[in-house]
């Protein structure tokens, strides 16, 4: 019966099989027959993010699809169903193989979360979160669309610096200027590498890809959930270099592009810079180098010109000049060392 799934990149294998790092897992039940539809959706949540019920409403072919990318520690996915019923009972929570939390971003239809402490209405635009070894139930009023983001207790607790609560915490993520703006680039974080044929390239080989492409994320849950909260300078900063990671391949990126993008001014920004004895400038650079540095490293590495402008140096000569100032070395010596010893 696995076999009948569409997924573009798993074998049949036991319900609780883990998903491998690194690629895409795309399962579809809209080919499937009316009787195997919720049985196969179950099993693939439980393989890739954590085991629940299924029911449909009126009997009604259960039209679900999924697309789910595994990082080291964190999950995302993206899912699309029509009206249903999902369930996580105690007998789940006890047989839990993975503890922590989910995030629900929920960007079209609409939804009910029942849990122990009561009844959150879910609306697009905003996120539930919520401890994976509690139970609760959702339901789906018209299509639904939204992402899930998944983090271990581990990553959590070291993360926020706290245990993970009880109660589920319904959260804005829809962006305002000058409002806390974490949440809604969380949300495109996840948007962009679940887009796309291939798992996202950044430009330093796909383990580390996958890495920074956590660390976005980690850092923006921080923002989003920390008790720092998202007015403070060690939030700014961290939403700021989330911003300039993510648009490092701009030639235009400065103090006043990520000032506006997050919501700040450019005096407040550099402030936070400043406090520990940066400045955004210098940040830029630095990170430029290291992104360049990692490209060139890699066997069959563009060429010095191509890696200057992916990294977003104006020109090939003075990125070769603040290149050989950062590393003592030119980057064709680099590439050239790259390339010997892969």
């Amino acid at each position: 019966m696995g076999a009948r799934m569409r997924d573009e990149t798993l074998a049949p294998a036991p319900a609780v099989a883990p998903a491998r790092e690194g690629g895409f897992h795309q399962v579809s039940t809209r080919e499937l027959d009316a009787d195997e539809q919720i049985e196969l959706w179950e099993h693939h949540n439980a393989r890739v993010l954590f085991d629940l019920g299924v029911r449909s409403l009126d009997d009604e072919p259960l039209d679900a699809a999924s697309r789910t990318l595994q990082l080291p520690r964190l999950t995302f996915a993206r899912v699309s169903t029509n009206p249903h019923i999902l369930e996580r009972t105690e007998k789940h929570c006890s047989g839990n193989q993975f503890e922590g939390v989910m995030l629900f971003f929920l960007f079209d239809g609409q939804s009910f979360f029942h849990h122990r402490q009561g009844v959150h209405l879910q609306h697009p635009g905003t996120v539930v979160m919520h401890n994976t070894s509690e139970p609760f139930m959702r339901g789906f009023v018209g299509g639904l669309q939204e992402y899930v983001l998944t983090v271990p207790r581990t990553a959590y607790e070291e993360t926020i610096r706290a245990e993970v609560p009880k109660a589920p915490v319904l959260r804005s993520f829809a962006e305002r200027r000058g409002h806390d703006g974490h949440g809604a680039e969380l949300a495109r974080l996840m948007q962009r590498s679940l887009s796309g044929s291939a798992p996202p390239a950044l430009g330093a080989g796909p383990g580390a890809d996958l890495a920074e492409i956590e660390q976005d994320a980690l850092e923006l849950f921080r923002a989003m959930f920390s008790v720092d909260g998202s007015s403070t300078s060690v939030a700014r900063r961290r939403e700021a270099m989330t911003w300039i990671r993510r648009n490092l391949g701009d030639p235009s990126l400065s103090v006043t592009s990520v000032a506006q993008a997050i919501g700040v001014s450019d005096r407040t920004l550099t402030r936070a810079f400043q406090e520990t004895g940066g400045s955004v400038a210098r940040t830029i650079l630095e990170l430029r180098l290291e992104r360049a540095h990692g490209m060139l490293s890699d066997q069959g590495a563009p060429s010095v010109h191509e890696v200057a402008l992916r990294c977003g140096f104006v020109s090939a000569p003075h990125f070769s000049r603040v290149f050989r100032r950062r590393y003592d070395a030119a980057p064709g010596e680099v590439r050239a060392a790259g390339s010997a010893t892969a």
